[in-house]
């Protein structure tokens, strides 16, 4: 499977509460963007009835849902 959604050139393009896919080591999850600084993203996600936060480093790392 391939990246889906659109590519995101640097994390002062993102906003929070904005939909987002990111990459973590189990492959692409679904989430929305908790805070934005400049060096990094953090992803607010689910599993299951668990919520989490995760820190994205990379912008080949994270992507803008299409809708």
């Amino acid at each position: 499977m391939g990246r889906p959604g659109g590519p995101v050139a640097s994390f002062a393009q993102l906003r929070p509460g904005q939909h987002v896919h990111f990459y973590s080591a189990d492959g692409w999850k679904k989430g929305h963007i908790w805070k934005a600084h400049d060096s990094y993203a953090a992803i607010k996600w689910a599993v299951g009835s668990n919520e989490k936060i995760t820190n994205v480093y990379d912008t080949r790392n994270i992507r803008f849902v299409q809708s």
